[in-house]
């Protein structure tokens, strides 16, 4: 475990010094930049030591996104049993697919949805939230056949939607680039999905471990 968390405090501190050198290059501020470490792969104990090293190294909050309702269950129980201080030192993003028997449980377990892909889904949620709970609608950007999301033709219409529901605050758009080499088709996609959320003043979530570059740069 120890060289474990020796490597995971290296990536953090390499991250966040190329973080700093995007952001110089394409004038943005570092701190209008909210990143979301996603951590399904992590067990409870190394969550916890994540959530640790990353308050050693940056202080606050920590975001973390999770794939699967139950299993994040599990990790933010254990959590709370075996490491009662860092509770509400983290906030829990639902960034899987989310099934609709899923849906309760999810609202008593995450923050925020940010993989809301059909207005039928917003709708579920709506009908089912006690509360007001933030997501991000996902956009299929590139059109790809093996990627969720709405399509762009159709996303004027479902945000006004979206919008309008009681139990929703729609917070912003996100999307996946295509799995590509090609850097400017990369730019290209994120660029769009900022100027439709620029439209509706939302924000954007995109970018992942290889082409977060590119999304800083395109206003993620």
């Amino acid at each position: 475990m120890d060289a474990w968390k020796k490597k995971i405090k290296k990536n953090l501190a390499d991250f966040y010094r190329e973080m700093v050198e995007v952001c110089r290059r394409c004038g943005r501020e570092e701190d209008e930049i909210n990143i979301l470490f996603a951590t399904k792969y992590l067990t409870g104990e190394e969550l916890a030591l994540f959530i640790n090293l990353y308050q050693q190294l940056r202080g606050g909050i920590v975001t973390i996104g999770e794939n699967r309702v139950q299993e994040a269950l599990s990790k933010f129980n254990f959590i709370e049993r075996e490491h009662s201080g860092l509770v509400g030192q983290f906030r829990k993003i639902m960034i899987g697919t989310l099934q609709r028997n899923k849906i309760n449980k999810a609202l008593t377990v995450f923050d925020e949805i940010h993989s809301v892909d059909s207005i039928e889904l917003a709708g579920a949620i709506n009908r089912r939230a006690f509360r007001v709970i933030p997501v991000f609608l996902e956009v299929n950007v590139s059109g790809e056949k093996t990627k969720q999301g709405i399509k762009m033709d159709e996303a004027d219409g479902i945000i006004k939607s979206i919008k309008k529901l009681n139990h929703i605050e729609l917070k912003g758009l996100m999307t996946m680039a295509p799995e590509t080499e090609n850097r400017e088709v990369i730019r290209k996609i994120f660029r769009r999905l900022r100027q439709l959320a620029d439209q509706y003043d939302l924000l954007t979530s995109m970018g992942m471990s290889h082409d977060w570059q590119e999304a800083v740069m395109e206003g993620s």
